[in-house]
């Protein structure tokens, strides 16, 4: 062959090939968690008819190269993972497709059964090392964490939103909305971004945090606050159990876990190292208990977790979740320790039905800088005299866009960019200010009208056989006229009586941090409601006429009430109030007439009391509102004693006594057997007094179930000068309807408490206050209620069954021995 006709071949060939080449068809994507948007690891990726097939890498990607089109249909597979089947044609050559698996039933499980359970194995191996791996086992540890919370919604129906005459004028923030990296397009509402510094010590423990940047986009009040708060879950796998939205889950480390978990290791993979990983999979055991399913990859032989995954689904006992799930990542920091290196906590809140909107809640970790078991923190902490200090930098809220910039751990996202940008717009338009506003007061029942607040609307109006139809009116200021200043008052008047009624006070926050002094200030002349406990239902609002029991007589007693309140925080939990009050009863009916208690000098049923309240409640937390703020509770039980005197002569007084009352109360996790709160109280009171300065035991003249009440119990039914009693109730969670699938489906919940309570009269007492036959006394005896009932009755109701066991008289009422009462509540 010539020289010419080879070279000729040889061109041919090649042009040949390359045209071949040209036509290779590449298949590539990326595998995610589809409410994580994390990478599923080492997922079996194979084709139904060819059989051809490989693993995704650690970070969720795959590749196929073909050098013709293929009819073909792709398949994942992962445990705990729904099957996932994709036709070739879905994939575009050359572009990456991003593949999202929905938690599900396993259907691609292969269930060896051996005598020897490579799960259970691994699993006991990491509990032989789970003190050492406990981060906080250590001896301090710190770092700097950046933390970022984005609020979306989902089911969002931009079409019709922006043809509803309402939000058509904010039509532009639909523009922003997310198609593309879910299956359900939603609109990114809310982001929330801090960073600070975090210190951490066992021995003996203390905890440290200096918030440095604070950074805050879209709605701002106490609901998105105590939100916040929902979403600040700190997950620590290695616990017995993992706190999520305040409920305790069994973690699949604790150290009974075998008896909740099936554990199985159904892969190995080995890092580019040569050292090799173990697919750790856990599911629960049975239905209806607080248990996760997920998958960790653990390193072998040395069984360090390297990441987990923790998923809660629909079956979760936890209201207005549809799932959650957790995702943490360990790195090492030197040639023993895993340290946490990225934290995200997903939750998605749907409030009603299946379609209806919902929230989707995205908090995500990360730290740098970490140092372990270093003198710098035992330094610091050496200096700091309580166990969690909590530290804001000045201007915390002041940063502007290029420091952020220049802080971040992650930049932000196309989603995030997008709250910047239509948060910011939106609150500056005046439409979307008035739909604030009218939604603010349907919700809370307040209006803001330039200096002032009007409210709540359901106080407006409401009736009883006394005052018949009761109008009332309250008028406060807000913000705008003070930020430290609030003034109040209400004026009201029935019908029926004739009468005005009203109060007017003032609050002065004098300091609000380190430590937070107030005075308060207050005069009212009205009809006593019955309010004895914060958050008790008044019986001045507008439903109070269809709860009322119907066997009881009401009892109506004028009260002029003056008092000046001067309240201090001392530190480390402790604080002081002084109460200055003056008051004047006047019954009204169904009560013994004020002539009933005639005194030598002074007004018959007048007093000047000088009181101090010492409260204990170590590392209590609050939410911040405009002037008040509400408890979140604290870790350990709250103490508090209440020391009185009388004095007579003072504004007409007539009673000389002292009175001393104390009380203990807390909230106790037993997990897994639920919560216990308790609440132990006594007290004494020494003088010859009429009802209205003696103890009047907190009775319920309502259908409404008070927990701190006796509620079989009418008010002014019971007087003591001497008294103790305790409350309990145990809320079980599911218990015994997680058995029942027709009830475990309906998520209720099980509880029960009992209520004691011994009281004496002293006999010139009883002298004092029996002779109209009103009133009775214990004489010593014991009161006793119990109770059980249902509780998250469609999410927000709960039925009491109450029983009154002590003491037992044969002329009782059928109604005062028991009772089915109704509340409601908004928990999760």
């Amino acid at each position: 062959m010539s020289f010419h006709l080879k070279q000729l071949l040889f061109t041919f060939f090649l042009f040949c090939g390359a045209e071949v080449r040209s036509q290779d068809i590449l298949l590539s994507g990326t595998i995610q968690d589809a409410h994580t948007k994390e990478p599923v690891s080492y997922a079996s990726v194979y084709f139904t008819r060819s059989g051809i097939g490989k693993t995704s890498d650690s970070a969720g990607n795959f590749s196929f190269q073909f050098s013709q089109k293929v009819r073909d249909t792709l398949v994942i597979s992962y445990v705990g993972y729904a099957l996932m089947k994709i036709p070739v044609d879905a994939f575009a050559n050359g572009k990456r497709l991003i593949i999202q698996l929905e938690r599900g039933g396993a259907t691609n499980e292969v269930i060896i059964k051996s005598k020897f359970n490579k799960g259970l194995f691994l699993w006991r191996k990491i509990m032989s090392k789970k003190k050492f791996y406990n981060r906080y086992n250590l001896t301090n540890f710190g770092y700097e964490a950046y933390n970022k919370l984005e609020i979306d919604l989902k089911n969002f129906n931009a079409y019709k939103a922006k043809r509803n005459f309402i939000l058509k004028p904010f039509s532009f923030i639909f523009d922003h909305i997310d198609s593309t990296s879910e299956k359900v397009p939603f609109l990114p509402a809310y982001l929330l971004e801090n960073m600070s510094d975090y210190a951490y010590q066992h021995e003996p423990k203390k905890f440290f945090e200096n918030i440095k940047a604070s950074n805050q986009k879209g709605f701002k009040n106490e609901s998105i606050s105590r939100f916040m708060g929902v979403m600040d879950q700190n997950v620590n796998i290695y616990n017995n159990f993992v706190i999520v939205i305040d409920k305790d889950f069994i973690s699949p480390f604790n150290d009974n876990a075998d008896t909740y978990y099936i554990f199985s290791v159904p892969d190995t993979q080995y890092l580019a190292d040569k050292r090799r990983l173990l697919h750790f999979v856990f599911r629960p055991k049975r239905a209806g208990q607080n248990t996760f399913e997920g998958d960790a990859w653990v390193l072998d032989k040395t069984y360090q977790i390297q990441k987990i995954s923790l998923y809660l689904g629909k079956e979760a006992n936890i209201n207005y979740i549809d799932r959650i799930s957790v995702f943490q990542e360990f790195l090492p920091i030197n040639d023993s320790v895993y340290f946490l290196n990225r934290d995200k906590f997903f939750a998605d809140f749907k409030l009603l039905g299946k379609h209806t909107l919902t929230f989707i809640g995205r908090k995500t970790t990360s730290y740098r800088n970490i140092i372990i078991n270093n003198d710098s923190i035992t330094n610091l902490f050496r200096k700091q005299p309580i166990q969690e200090v909590i530290r804001i930098e000045p201007n915390v809220n002041e940063k502007n866009d290029a420091y952020w910039k220049t802080i971040r751990h992650d930049s932000l996202s196309v989603n995030e960019k997008a709250i910047y940008f239509a948060i910011d717009k939106l609150l500056e338009m005046p439409k979307f200010k008035k739909l604030q506003k009218t939604l603010r007061f349907l919700g809370t029942g307040y209006r803001n009208i330039g200096y002032f607040e009007i409210g709540p609307w359901y106080n407006w109006i409401s009736s009883s056989s006394w005052e018949g139809t009761r109008f009332r009116f309250d008028l406060g200021n807000n913000t705008k006229f003070s930020k430290d200043i609030y003034l109040h008052g209400y004026l009201a008047y029935g019908t029926l009586d004739n009468k005005f009624k009203g109060k007017a006070e003032g609050y002065w926050i004098l300091s609000r941090k380190p430590k937070r002094t107030r005075i308060h200030f207050s005069y009212s002349d009205d009809i006593d409601n019955g309010i004895t406990q914060y958050g008790e239902v008044s019986q001045d609002n507008l439903f109070s006429f269809l709860l009322r029991k119907p066997s009881t007589s009401r009892k109506f007693i004028q009260v002029k009430d003056t008092r000046l309140e001067l309240y201090r925080e001392l530190g480390k939990g402790f604080s002081t109030e002084w109460f200055f009050t003056h008051l004047q009863f006047d019954p009204l009916k169904n009560l013994p007439v004020k002539s009933s208690f005639p005194v030598s000098s002074g007004n018959s049923l007048t007093n000047f009391e000088v009181a101090l309240r010492l409260r204990f409640a170590y590392l209590e937390k609050f939410v911040e509102g405009d002037y008040f703020r509400y408890t979140l509770g604290s870790p350990y039980p709250i103490v508090e004693m209440i020391l009185a005197k009388g004095f007579p002569g003072v504004m007409n007084s007539a009673y000389s006594y002292t009175r001393i009352s104390a009380s203990v109360h807390d909230n106790v996790k037993i997990s897994p057997y639920g919560t216990l709160s308790y609440k132990a109280y006594a007290g004494k009171i020494n003088g010859a007094l009429p009802f209205t300065f003696l103890e009047n035991h907190a009775g319920n003249d309502l259908n409404y179930y008070y927990p701190s009440s006796l509620n079989l119990m009418n008010r002014f039914e019971y007087l003591s000068d001497k008294y103790a009693g305790i409350n309990l109730e145990h809320n079980v969670g599911s218990g015994l309807f997680r058995f029942i699938p027709f009830t475990r489906k309906l998520k209720w919940r099980q509880f029960w408490n009992a209520k004691a309570l011994w009281g004496s009269l002293s006999a010139e007492n009883q002298t004092i206050n029996n002779a109209a036959g009103t009133f009775k006394s214990l004489n010593g005896k014991t009161y006793m209620e119990m109770g059980t009932g249902i509780d998250n009755i469609l999410k927000i109701f709960r039925v009491d069954l109450v029983w009154r066991l002590l003491p037992s008289t044969p002329n009782d009422i059928r109604s005062s021995r028991f009772g089915v009462f109704g509340s409601f509540q908004f928990q999760f």
